[in-house]
């Protein structure tokens, strides 16, 4: 990442701690100032929803700009991952069924466009699945594992809730979950002393974590309707497997508390994909690579 990205990266999210700090130094010397504590919360929050948006642009702008310049090219016929391996046709058939089906989704949900793209780094980035949305636009990163042969089965359940985030609208969710959590926060280090402003503070996060931990599950739940739950209960156990050939447990255990923040353990993933109480699809996936027959079956290459 370079240097401009990371200071316009964390530039906001910087000022907002320093007013949260400022008002919070406020009411411990001279007590509560529900002025301060007011005009504080709204900058602070006002901030945040701009920089929100303004992220939200520019990654479904770097999305349509990644298709365009990527994924795009390599399905060009005659060049890309084609040329020269039965592997990369396959890999890149796989591609082209992913691109009718979501353009079909964004037919389907009056979306102006949906882009695709692989992630800058794939290499690094191999496993990648994520989504955003601004208004009538999306995008979703994924990685080429989701195409490779070995892997492609477990492309319908991860697609199924990256396009679930999107029709949910989930970054607008997120935004103003994160807003609301956080204008709290400082009208409360203007009114409230310091052990307490923590304990709401605390309280707060547990309660993002909460929702956020819901949503990712209901996106589960999705999945495992459109999927079946044995597919979505194979990916996570794919996952889980991978995590443990690449990560010492010491690195898991830090992995895990990283992302804690935004999504549940893997762990509780699969037992929700086995055992949640969902009513599933009789008709199988459409991209799902297991069809014997179909219009979007691929037939696996090595």
């Amino acid at each position: 990442m370079h240097l401009g990205e990371t200071l316009r990266r964390h530039a906001v999210p910087a000022v907002v701690a320093a007013i949260a700090a400022a008002v919070a130094v406020a009411t411990e010397v001279q007590g509560p100032h529900p002025l301060l504590a007011v005009h504080g919360a709204v900058i602070a929050g006002c901030l945040w929803v701009l920089d929100g948006r303004d992220a939200q642009d520019r990654a479904v702008a770097a999305g349509a700009r990644a298709q365009s310049l990527g994924w795009d090219y390599l399905l060009r016929p005659g060049r890309g991952v084609e040329v020269g391996s039965p592997l990369r046709a396959a890999m890149a058939e796989r591609m082209r069924q992913t691109q009718h089906y979501v353009a079909a989704f964004a037919a389907r949900h009056q979306l102006q466009c949906v882009s695709l793209a692989l992630p800058y780094n794939p290499s690094r980035d191999f496993g990648e699945a994520r989504s955003a949305r601004r208004g009538d636009r999306g995008h979703v990163w994924l990685g080429l594992r989701w195409f490779h042969p070995d892997h492609t089965q477990h492309l319908p359940a991860v697609l199924e809730h990256e396009l679930a985030h999107l029709a949910h609208r989930d970054t607008r969710t997120s935004l103003t979950l994160e807003t609301t959590a956080l204008t709290v926060t400082v009208l409360a280090a203007g009114l409230l002393p310091a052990a307490q402003t923590t304990a709401v503070a605390a309280a707060e996060w547990l309660a993002v974590i909460a929702v956020r931990w819901a949503q990712e599950l209901a996106w589960d739940a999705q999945a495992v309707r459109a999927c079946g739950r044995d597919a979505v209960t194979r990916m996570w156990s794919a996952d889980l497997q991978v995590a443990r050939d690449t990560r010492r447990p010491f690195a898991r255990t830090v992995h895990a508390v990283r992302c804690t923040h935004r999504h549940p353990p893997l762990h509780l993933r699969r037992w929700f994909a086995r055992h949640a109480p969902l009513r599933l699809s009789a008709a199988g996936h459409p991209l799902d690579s297991s069809h014997a027959n179909g219009p979007l079956h691929v037939r696996r290459v090595r």
